[in-house]
């Protein structure tokens, strides 16, 4: 059976309908900028389709791939001059899914988000100052210093903080943050919630790091971890941990030569470069 398929009224969704008109599946393809810790400039394609529990749901699942790749293809040849990536995102215990993409041609489960841990109980930390920056703690009381934390972070990252989250997460959580400023603009954070674990041990979770683009290459992300790791160790915490991306290589180099060690993947981003 061949279904329709048609244009939704909710920015970037796609829906199928059978021969009585019901709707019977959706799809999501939804393209957006990476964000500037790329290597090189990149446009995502993100993806996914559901359908219900129809006789011949293989087929009108394949039949809204299609659909979605000529799109998707039609996308890429309006930014022929930048890497332009389609691919589904589900988290790893979604065996259905991954299944169903890496048989996909050209698709491959390259790319995830992986948990890393260090442990800080040996370590002694010997932290190099760095010429003209100041390494300072942010108690984020000052409204204005929020709002220029906010509004730096946000440039770095695609779906950022926003001045609530952070309200939100003094209040709920344990924490502490440590800026790095230049004559009193900040140029790079890193925010620490501690956490606990099944067993009731504390442990450090890097809810944020950056760097703004124009300060990278100088060893400022090393010097905000490894301050972080100091502060941790002096709490009896013993053990760091944080996810990343395995696409950001940047990132993960600076982790692994800190000692970061790969735990475990908990989303998996399946796709292929058009």
């Amino acid at each position: 059976m061949i279904y329709k398929i048609r244009d939704s009224k909710r920015k970037h969704m796609l829906e199928a309908y059978d021969k009585d008109n019901s709707l019977v599946g959706e799809a999501v393809i939804s393209p957006f900028m990476d964000s500037d810790l790329s290597e090189k400039p990149r446009l995502n394609i993100y993806i996914d389709i559901e359908v219900t529990d129809v006789a011949n749901k293989v087929e009108l699942k394949d039949q809204m791939f299609d659909e979605i790749m000529k799109r998707a293809r039609a996308i890429k040849e309006e930014n022929k001059d930048i890497d332009v990536r389609v691919y589904h995102c589900c988290f790893s215990d979604n065996k259905e899914n991954i299944a169903y993409y890496s048989s996909k041609e050209g698709f491959n489960h390259d790319e995830g988000m992986h948990i890393i841990k260090k442990d800080i109980t040996e370590e002694n930390f010997e932290i190099t100052d760095i010429n003209g920056i100041d390494f300072v703690k942010l108690e984020l009381i000052d409204e204005d210093e929020i709002i220029q934390l906010v509004e730096k972070q946000n440039k770095v990252f695609i779906s950022g903080y926003s001045l609530e989250d952070l309200k939100k997460l003094k209040i709920e959580n344990e924490w502490f943050s440590i800026a790095a400023k230049h004559e009193g603009e900040i140029l790079g954070n890193i925010i620490i919630i501690i956490k606990e674990n099944e067993s009731n041990i504390k442990y450090g979770w890097i809810d944020d790091l950056f760097v703004s683009k124009e300060w990278r290459n100088r060893g400022i992300g090393e010097n905000l971890i490894l301050r972080a790791l100091k502060d941790l160790k002096a709490l009896s915490i013993k053990e760091s941990s944080l996810e990343v991306w395995s696409a950001n290589k940047r990132a993960s180099s600076v982790y692994s030569s800190l000692g970061y060690k790969f735990h475990e993947e908990t989303q998996s981003s399946i796709g292929m470069f058009l």
